[in-house]
């Protein structure tokens, strides 16, 4: 479906997120969508819920209420592979909880360039060099 403003279907829609934890209710019916070319930013103050609606996207966890849906099409992410394989890669911010591993390693953190058993080192470099160019960041 196109949007209302004419503009190409969402890449990536969740409507109605909930997330529910013991005692708590950190996501109440959350909707979001992301078409192809658009940068969002989610801003709030802790405790907003803009990191469990992350952790939701990439697999880390799963929605207690609420579709996600990817292409059109309803999808199910129940783990962190699950999302990455759909296409979803998410950087978190917090590199300090691998900080014996390089830039390049954490950014691909489970996706490394390999060449047979081995990661290929010199198309990790590159790799990274051109996720760190195309966000315009030293």
């Amino acid at each position: 479906m196109a949007g209302t403003d004419g503009s190409s279907p969402p890449l990536l829609e969740m409507r109605g997120i909930s997330r529910r934890f013991p005692g708590v209710l950190a996501l109440d019916h959350v909707d979001f969508d992301l078409r192809a070319g658009e940068v969002h930013a989610l801003v709030g103050e802790n405790g907003a819920g803009k990191s469990t609606l992350i952790n939701i996207l990439a697999g880390v966890y799963q929605p207690s209420g609420g579709i996600l849906e990817l292409q059109g099409r309803p999808v199910i992410l129940p783990d962190p592979v699950s999302a990455q394989r759909a296409g979803i890669n998410v950087i978190f911010q917090e590199f300090n909880l691998l900080p014996h591993l390089s830039v390049a390693e954490n950014i691909f953190l489970n996706r490394e360039p390999t060449r047979g058993l081995r990661i290929d080192w010199p198309a990790l470099y590159r790799r990274t060099t051109e996720v760190i160019a195309q966000l315009e960041i030293d």
